[in-house]
């Protein structure tokens, strides 16, 4: 028997895996300090990174690095009981991973285009098209750009209030325009993408593998 609530569990999942680790850190910080606060947001961390890669999301091989660097960052934290360089080691590795995005670009796949079809299940006419890898490759360096502006963001707003108020702000600003972000570029990304013959929209492509993996077609 199908459960409708099943549907939307993966995403009430990540909702939470987001604003736990805030919830976390404020209250331990407040009542016991740094020390506790990284511990419990980085095991929080850990349990939320190996929770995807369990429902199947995109981490696979990743997985021992993302909770090795968790572990890292969490210890210098620890050891060097300061907020500034926690909360900016996070801020750094953003940075570096807008760069390292962008770098994608001149090699023979950019990041989007290698990797959006796990997301969006296109057909490999669409994938192997120039206007597909043209649309990745700028969707690519949107996604690093973004990198960039939130990194700049993030200190700009850590210097200019407390700790509690970085972590809720930055969240209430963050998810928000992240949604933006991610809107706009699925809605050029559908654009561009009509200019291949066969191709008609992103849901389509979307309904059309699920009635694929249902074994409707």
């Amino acid at each position: 028997m199908n459960h409708p609530q099943g549907e939307i569990q993966p995403n009430s999942n990540r909702n939470l895996d987001s604003v736990l680790p805030i919830i976390i850190f404020i209250v331990l910080n407040r009542f016991l300090g740094l020390t506790w606060a990284v511990i419990g947001a980085t095991l929080w961390g850990i349990k939320a990174v190996v929770s995807r890669y369990r429902r199947g999301e995109m981490i696979g091989r990743y997985l021992p690095i993302l909770i090795s660097y968790l572990i890292i960052r969490g210890v210098i934290g620890i050891i060097t009981d300061s907020e500034a360089v926690y909360f900016g080691i996070g801020i750094g590795t953003k940075a570096l991973i807008g760069a390292a995005l962008i770098a994608t670009i001149f090699t023979q796949q950019s990041f989007a285009q290698r990797f959006m079809h796990y997301v969006i299940p296109f057909d490999k006419t669409i994938r192997n098209h120039e206007i597909y890898r043209r649309a990745t490759s700028r969707l690519t360096v949107v996604a690093g750009v973004w990198q960039f502006i939130t990194s700049a963001w993030d200190i700009w707003l850590f210097r200019q209030t407390s700790v509690d108020g970085y972590l809720i702000i930055r969240a209430l600003v963050g998810w928000p325009a992240a949604t933006a972000v991610i809107l706009g570029s699925l809605f050029y990304l559908n654009r561009a993408l009509k200019k291949i013959d066969g191709f008609t929209s992103i849901t389509d492509s979307l309904e059309n593998a699920d009635k694929k993996r249902r074994g409707l077609s």
